[in-house]
């Protein structure tokens, strides 16, 4: 409980880092996609901008000065007022700064404003622009004061340091060359948006960093936990086969001691008969009797211990069909004398499956054996392989009485036998057998002769 917790825990803080992450990334990059857009727009205002300052400064152009101070200097009367046009202009445009171009001989700017901090009004201040930005609004404006009356305000955008900013000029008046122009500047990107856009930047990636440390950690503590669990299942899961084949020894072993006491009885009927009457008792047919007997309990002990030791053997690739053909080598002058024919398919292409070699011939002998018991007066027995996707299919079909659907159901169960004489232990073994070496056993339900058992047996996978 503590351990899921834990990585629940860990779980959460990963999704929290990775949301705060993308969220500024999103951010961050929604203001580098809209950039375009906003000089679109930024040239659009500021072309309005430069247009209004323009025509508000005509009444101004008879005032220019015909030269400067002795400090080479416009006045600063004439400074004054036309910052206060300025000023009054860019009151309509926040975030705007700008000023004039005077020249005629004087080269000079004027009238400089710009936004107070912590307004949008527009403040007076010094008289030419930003140092970074002095020459290329220079430059823009000596343009436009030679150029054509007709001419809408000019704008550029352009990088200027760690800034973009977008620039708008236009000649005062319609005199030309124009003694005037009016210059309105914004920034798209200025120091301060990029300081926020790094910041934004290096938080998004220590939020990544720390989303994938955290990942790792978490990755880490699931695949402990994961091999925990397989390392748990493993161990209840060889403890259910080990449940489940104690339980099934304990069942063979309640139906071993009724089925020992019935030949132990005729044994001691017999030898009782021979104290009692010596001369009379012992004949051949009663040690014959006697013999039977013994075999019978040989031969349900000796199932008996192979039942109990199923599934100890090591696990190997096995061929089936090679298998197989020995077993039906084993039977075939039993076959034979029977009228019994063999009729054998093996598919070439069939892989070895994983199997314990000495079980599984027993498993095909059972089956064999029981086949050509249910033969007696002659038949066939078909016995075929093929791939079954990850596993491969023995077939075995006689052409007996078949199986009555209701005994077919409980013949894998020990002590079932449908024969006077058998044990009811062959099947049971082989379902054991077949069961701990990781495959199936199953007759068909119904075929359209005699019986059909399938035994199914994984590959390998490094095969």
């Amino acid at each position: 409980m503590r351990r899921w917790v834990r990585a629940n825990g860990l779980a959460v803080l990963v999704g929290v880092l990775f949301l705060a992450s993308l969220g500024t990334i999103v951010a961050t990059a929604a203001r580098v996609f809209l950039l375009p857009h906003r000089e679109l727009e930024a040239r659009d205002r500021l072309r309005d901008a430069a247009a209004e300052l323009a025509a508000a400064a005509e009444p101004l152009v008879a005032e220019v000065p015909t030269g400067v101070g002795p400090d080479r200097s416009l006045p600063d009367d004439y400074d004054r007022h036309l910052a206060a046009v300025t000023a009054r202009v860019l009151d309509r445009y926040p975030g705007a700064e700008g000023g004039f171009y005077v020249n005629g001989g004087i080269d000079q700017f004027a009238g400089f404003a710009h936004p107070t901090e912590g307004s949008a009004k527009p403040g007076v201040g010094r008289r030419e622009p930003p140092p970074l930005e002095t020459p290329s609004i220079r430059r823009q404006a000596k343009e436009v004061l030679n150029g054509s009356a007709d001419d809408p305000p000019l704008v550029e955008v352009r990088d200027v340091g760690p800034s973009r900013v977008a620039v708008a000029t236009a000649a005062v008046g319609d005199r030309r060359p124009a003694r005037l122009a009016a210059w309105v500047m914004v920034r798209l990107i200025d120091p301060a948006q990029q300081r926020e856009e790094l910041r934004g930047y290096l938080l998004s990636v220590a939020f990544a960093l720390g989303g994938m440390v955290v990942a790792l950690g978490l990755t880490a503590q699931l695949g402990r936990s994961l091999r925990h669990e397989r390392r748990k299942q493993a161990r209840l899961t060889e403890d259910l086969r080990k449940a489940e084949h104690l339980a099934s020894l304990g069942r063979l072993l309640a139906g071993v001691a009724h089925e020992v006491r019935n030949p132990l009885a005729a044994i001691r009927s017999t030898v009782q008969l021979w104290e009692r009457l010596p001369d009379q008792a012992r004949t051949p047919a009663s040690f014959a009797a006697v013999v039977a007997a013994v075999d019978r309990i040989n031969g349900l002990v000796g199932r008996l211990l192979y039942f109990a030791r199923s599934g100890h053997e090591d696990l190997r690739p096995v061929d089936l069909a090679a298998v197989t053909a020995e077993t039906l080598e084993l039977s075939r002058a039993q076959a034979d004398s029977q009228g019994v024919a063999f009729d054998i398919d093996f598919a070439p292409e069939v892989l070895p499956v994983l199997g314990a070699p000495q079980a599984l011939r027993q498993v095909v002998l059972n089956l064999v054996a029981n086949a050509l018991q249910a033969m007696p007066t002659g038949g066939r027995l078909v016995c075929r392989t093929r791939r079954a996707g990850d596993a491969v299919e023995l077939t075995l079909s006689d052409t007996g009485p078949g199986i009555p659907p209701e005994v077919r159901k409980k013949l894998f169960e020990p002590f079932v036998t449908t024969r006077p004489d058998g044990t009811g232990l062959g099947l049971a073994l082989c379902r054991e057998i077949v069961a701990q070496q990781g495959g199936r056993i199953a007759f068909d339900p119904d075929p359209p002769v005699g019986a059909t058992v399938r035994v199914t047996l994984p590959i390998p996978r490094a095969t």
